[in-house]
């Protein structure tokens, strides 16, 4: 990625200004990274300061590009403490300062400034609060800056500029011709049927553990000499009913992983058989693949459900007995909401793998849950500011023999959802 001109970076801050009068809502960090969510009638809009030492960038966005690993630091608490739900008063680029941008928050006498530092080798963010301040890394003095010769060619266009960091964080471009659409979907086939391989061995050799053919054996026989091909699964140096009562627990655990992994097998031979198909057809550059339908979950459950599309569908439970129903049900990339910090039902969003969810669909989502959580009491809260938890099923775990249906969980993402005035 080239580095930016300064007239691309004015650029840039005129498309900021459009974020004056949001409130700040979300702040997230990461190692490189500083990424802000502002609140606005047309959903949440991100400001993400990529931190890269060589070549720091300052980009808008309607929806974030990429998943933040979120870690928490001072500057973090500083921005949550002291400028998370106050509205951005102003945009600027000071002259002769160079590539620094200044956003001002709250009241002029609050004296809340961002100043973001561009420089490559000289990045930093340092954010104040009246009195109080505090810095990504420790600050150098400013000396006035030159303005550089500008190059002879036209600046970047911001959507130019965007796919360049995409390109140059990891992500996907788009693809140019028909021979990149069909190198993908051949890329993308030959990872599905080694997946489909992996699946397959991983089925037989769960479907191989014999732990409740053992746990019978040992019931009838009321004896631990088992026979030789039992043995691995057996520890003498425990008591015949620890043993029995440990193969029938063992049992347990196969069927229901075996249920997750033939479910993981029907979606892989579906996905495999939608891409031999697509690969069949005339490939048009202009049309993006359409993704296949993603069936509504039935959960099982008695849970109350809102279908957002074909291949969106979320469903809270009503009780303790249907949360964890419904955890057992979801498959790794669908998405997990509770309430922060006060006792609620799960729901989950159930997804297409490839289905992405937008900042619009988040707060469709989290709108829907704050309102089955209050009922009737609902306009009573008008006002209010409902935080909402957001994760990965892959990273929530049902806390074992607890009958409250409590969890674990890591890498959340907090929405915090305003109930609107009456």
């Amino acid at each position: 990625m080239k580095a930016w001109t300064v007239l691309e970076l004015d650029n840039i801050v005129a498309s900021l200004r459009a974020l004056v009068g949001a409130r700040l809502q979300e702040v997230q960090t990461s190692d490189s990274d500083l990424v802000l969510g502002f609140y606005t009638p047309r959903g949440v809009l991100w400001l993400w300061a990529d931190l890269n030492a060589v070549k720091p960038c300052l980009l808008p966005w309607t929806e974030l590009p990429l998943v933040v690993p979120t870690r928490k630091n001072p500057l973090n608490l500083f921005l949550r403490a002291h400028f998370e739900s106050k509205v951005l008063r102003s945009v600027e680029r000071p002259e002769h300062q160079g590539r620094v941008v200044l956003l001002k928050f709250g009241k002029p006498e609050d004296g809340l400034e961002l100043e973001m530092r561009l420089f490559p080798h000289g990045r930093n963010v340092l954010a104040r609060a009246g009195e109080k301040h505090i810095s990504w890394q420790k600050p150098k003095e400013l000396s006035e800056s030159v303005q550089p010769v500008e190059d002879s060619q036209a600046p970047r266009t911001l959507e130019q500029l965007r796919e360049e960091w995409k390109l140059a964080r990891g992500g996907k471009g788009r693809a140019k011709n028909a021979k990149d659409i069909k190198g993908k979907l051949e890329d993308e086939l030959a990872k599905k049927k080694r997946a489909l391989g992996k699946v397959i061995e991983e089925l037989q050799r769960k479907r191989d553990m014999p732990w409740k053919e053992v746990g019978n054996w040992l019931k009838d026989h009321q004896s631990l000499e088992v026979p030789k091909e039992y043995e691995p699964f057996v520890d003498k140096r425990r008591k015949l009913s620890w043993n029995i009562e440990e193969c029938f627990k063992r049992a347990r655990e196969v069927e229901g992983k075996l249920f997750g992994t033939e479910k993981r097998l029907e979606l892989l031979q579906d996905d495999i058989a939608r891409l031999v198909k697509r690969m069949s057809e005339p490939l048009n550059t202009k049309v993006l693949e359409r993704k296949a339908p993603q069936p509504k979950m039935e959960a099982g459950t008695s849970g109350r459900t809102l279908r957002i599309s074909d291949e969106l569908t979320l469903i809270s439970g009503k009780s303790a007995a249907d949360n964890l129903k419904l955890l057992r049900k979801a498959r790794a990339w669908d998405y997990w909401f509770h309430l922060r910090d006060v006792p609620s039902s799960h729901a989950i969003l159930f997804r297409n793998k490839n289905t992405n969810v937008g900042d619009n669909v988040v707060q469709q989502v989290v709108e829907w849950y704050v309102r089955q959580h209050l009922g009737q009491k609902y306009k009573q809260h008008a006002g209010e500011k409902i935080q909402v938890m957001m994760a990965e099923c892959r990273f929530v775990r049902p806390i074992k023999g607890d009958k409250l249906g409590r969890v674990t969980f890591q890498n959340e993402r907090v929405i915090t959802y305003q109930i609107p005035s009456a």
